[in-house]
């Protein structure tokens, strides 16, 4: 289908960007993208400047929780060559989401069309190097104004754009949060649903307390198996070589995009990988026998970082200092975001 979308220019030009000083996500694009969904059909889609948003006090996504987001970023390589990274993948996940909180899926080519035009009109945003990049945040939630649990029959779907330098500048460490749960299975752990991460900032203060910057979640059933961190997946290196990522068949892990880019990354090379179950014990006697030797987060904001240590039961594990395979990865990774690395055409969107 071809989709007609309107168009509202800003009102001034866009301001310069210090790209070397860039927090993330604190500055905004210009334009934002909209589609709203009405009357059983996707429709208005538009692009205008970036305001905020006139909503009823009733509105469902705020009341009874129907919002989303996708995170993904958009890139311009030396040569000029602009893309999002696996937009097609990012893209079937919100749907997964959608699909999860009885939300009608977002066509694909309107998704395509909102991208490529708010992409085409903030080109400013393109940073001069691949370790800079657009982080683009869809979200959808329900907009009916109506106070009663059923699902909204009006939608909002709408994209912004962030220009972003690293998520980490450093390692991190990890507190391993045996209280709380992030997801349980049958629930929402494996999509990006606004409230699993509204639910998760309760570990925040005793994580800062224990000088740790992420929390390290466990299931909610037994308090014993590795699930993923606060912002990201989680990998573990052993001394025999193998490199070991929770498995998602419990249904309360995030299928990271990164994560699933990283596993290529390192069974191309010859890594030897697994997908299994992992229980904090095993780990925290790895981590004290020198078994396990590297410990790595992956995600869209975070890349690839390191993990210094672990605080779980009041004891803080320190991990080893180089990371080697951890950085292998990383490298890796760029090099498939320049171009000197193919491993799938179809994860490059050009723009």
């Amino acid at each position: 289908m071809s989709w007609l979308i309107s168009y509202e220019a800003p009102a001034t030009p866009p301001p310069a960007l210090d790209w070397e000083r860039l927090p993330f996500g604190r500055v905004f694009s210009q334009h934002i993208a909209l589609a709203y969904f009405q009357n059983g059909k996707w429709d208005e889609a538009r692009i205008q400047p970036f305001q905020d948003f006139r909503l009823h006090p009733a509105i469902h996504g705020l009341h009874y929780g129907q919002a989303l987001f996708e995170g993904m970023k958009a890139y311009q390589r030396p040569d000029g060559t602009r893309f999002v990274f696996r937009f097609k993948d990012h893209a079937r996940r919100l749907n997964l989401s959608a699909t999860r909180l009885s939300m009608p899926p977002v066509p694909l080519d309107l998704f395509e069309a909102l991208l490529r035009e708010l992409l085409l009109k903030e080109t400013h945003l393109f940073p001069p190097t691949l370790r800079q990049a657009i982080y683009i945040r869809p979200f959808y939630f329900a907009t009916d104004p109506y106070v009663g649990v059923r699902v909204s029959e009006s939608y909002l779907f709408a994209i912004f754009l962030s220009p972003v330098g690293p998520y980490y500048t450093q390692p991190v460490a990890a507190y391993v949060e045996t209280e709380y749960s992030r997801a349980a299975p049958g629930g929402t752990g494996h999509i990006k649903m606004a409230g699993n991460y509204a639910a998760a900032l309760i570990s925040n203060p005793k994580a800062q307390a224990a000088q740790c910057q992420v929390t390290l979640w466990l299931d909610a059933c037994e308090k014993r198996w590795v699930e993923e961190f606060s912002t990201m997946n989680v990998f573990f290196v052993w001394k025999d070589g193998r490199i070991t990522t929770p498995a998602l068949t419990r249904g309360t892990i995030l299928a990271g995009i990164t994560r699933d880019t990283i596993l290529a990354l390192l069974r191309a090379a010859g890594h030897p990988t697994e997908e299994r179950d992992i229980s904090i014990h095993e780990v925290i006697e790895g981590i004290t026998s020198g078994h396990l030797t590297e410990v790595f987060g992956t995600g869209t904001a975070a890349t690839i970082i390191p993990i210094i240590a672990l605080h779980y039961q009041g004891k803080r594990y320190e991990l080893p200092s180089t990371h080697p395979i951890a950085e292998k990865a990383r490298t890796a990774y760029y090099e498939l975001l320049s171009g000197n690395l193919n491993l799938n055409p179809d994860w490059i969107w050009k723009i």
